[in-house]
């Protein structure tokens, strides 16, 4: 077939299918991997958050290596220390908690039923079909699903285990050679976009070191909190665990106050069913001194997302990488944003974000505007844009010709490093067309069967 009047050569043709169906190949291996792809994105968020004390130690004349060892040994002596002085108490009431929890569950459905019988407008609740059994069975049941969820492809304590040891490792590696690895990267853009996109990759560094340390700091403070109001006001049982679920539960925006508030209600309904809407209310409370005072002091400076983009990035995490999605949902969302922001509304479109203006007119009328203010000149290409803000100049003050791309001569290590990291990217396509390949086949066998 010539290509001829919109028609395409046999040649052409069987290029598009092949490039068509490898793509869906790695597509499908990529998301068979998809896991993985979370660890090591997980990872990468540890290594950017470990490097504030590492290049702080750099800064006071400490060498590299010796800067790594410190902040590796000082983060894992703070666990220890942590764990030490927090897990003794927390195993025993955690062990009281999962101990009473199936009795208190129990006098906490007795104590729902005689509130039923005595108010007609509340409904009768079936607990047998709920739970599907005894509760004990059904509370284990729940927690492997739960515990299976997290680390999908494996399963067990064991597998738990060889996760935080790949996403550990992973991120040694990250920390140690972070240059060699960004170097990589950058090298697949074109020469002429490589400034712009070292901009934006700083950009997304600072803003993942933020929200991390920030979210640290709110579960540490909902977890003291939440142990305070429940353990010295209301006075119930289990203080010390309903604090660390909380602050656990914290990492989860929106879904993660919603679950940490299930066992102090069914804590306070099995003791006085009268503290349940005081526990409720010292959560929200708790919740709402979270949200509008501390929160917006601590990431005063971070990326604004509405909450319902943060809720909606939620759902589509969660269903598409399962809990960990759901964990990594903000700054995935993060990641997604700026990346929305810099490369297409600033390098594509050459404008700043919209806003749209109430005006009032002489005759009294509002009217609304939407601004249209472009975001670098005309005449420079994003890179240099970004080699004028690099040098510390005004982009709207200069002019092309005036933009010389610094351009470092090759070195003997940014080669080995360039080609390690092209090899890797080998072994991860071959990797994911694997994958893929397996995929396939296993639905086509599943089919024919």
């Amino acid at each position: 077939m010539a290509e001829n009047g919109g028609t395409l050569s046999l040649g052409a043709w069987t290029q598009r299918v092949f490039v068509t169906l490898l793509l869906g190949v790695l597509f499908l291996g990529v998301w068979a991997l998809r896991d993985i792809l979370m660890m090591t994105f997980l990872a990468i968020i540890l290594a950017i958050v470990l490097h504030l004390p590492v290049q702080y130690l750099q800064k006071l004349g400490l060498h590299r290596g010796l800067s790594i060892f410190l902040a590796m040994t000082g983060v894992l002596v703070l666990i220890a220390v942590l764990l030490v002085l927090i897990v003794p108490v927390l195993v025993v009431q955690v062990r009281a908690l999962l101990d009473d929890l199936p009795e208190l569950i129990n006098d906490a459905q007795a104590a729902y039923d005689e509130q039923a019988a005595q108010r007609e407008w509340l409904p009768d609740i079936d607990w047998e079909h709920i739970t599907e059994g005894d509760v004990s069975d059904f509370l284990i049941e729940q927690g492997s699903k739960l515990s299976r969820s997290v680390f999908p492809f494996l399963s067990g304590v064991g597998g738990a285990i060889t996760s935080v040891v790949f996403v550990f490792f992973i991120t040694v590696f990250f920390i140690t050679e972070p240059v060699s690895y960004l170097e990589a990267l950058l090298t697949l853009f074109p020469r002429g976009y490589r400034p712009r996109a070292l901009e934006i990759l700083e950009q997304l560094a600072g803003m993942l070191q933020r929200w991390f340390i920030g979210q640290l700091i709110s579960m540490t403070m909902s977890g003291i909190l939440i142990m305070l109001v429940t353990g010295l006001i209301l006075r119930l049982p289990n203080a010390a665990a309903l604090g660390v679920i909380s602050g656990l539960m914290e990492f989860v925006p929106n879904f993660g106050s919603i679950i940490a508030v299930i066992p102090a209600v069914i804590i306070a309904l099995a003791k006085d069913p009268l503290l349940v809407p005081f526990t409720i209310l010292a959560y929200l409370v708790t919740q709402q001194v979270q949200s509008n005072l501390v929160m917006p002091r601590i990431m005063a400076r971070q990326i604004q997302i509405p909450a319902a983009s943060i809720l909606v990035a939620q759902i589509i995490s969660a269903a598409l990488f399962g809990f960990l999605g759901l964990l990594l949902a903000l700054p995935l969302a993060i990641v997604v944003v700026v990346l929305v922001r810099e490369v297409y509304v600033h390098d594509v479109l050459n404008a700043r974000p919209a806003r749209v203006l109430t005006l009032r007119r002489p005759d009294g009328r509002e009217i609304r505007k939407v601004t249209a203010d472009v975001y670098r000149p005309e005449a420079l290409s994003p890179g240099q844009a970004a080699l004028a803000r690099a040098s510390g100049r005004d982009p709207f003050s200069v002019e092309r010709g005036e933009i010389v791309e610094i351009i470092t001569p090759p070195s003997p290590a940014w080669e080995q490093a360039s080609r390690n990291q092209q090899a890797v990217w080998v072994a991860v396509l071959a990797l994911a067309a694997v994958q893929g390949i397996a995929l396939v086949r296993s639905l086509l066998g599943g089919d024919r069967r």
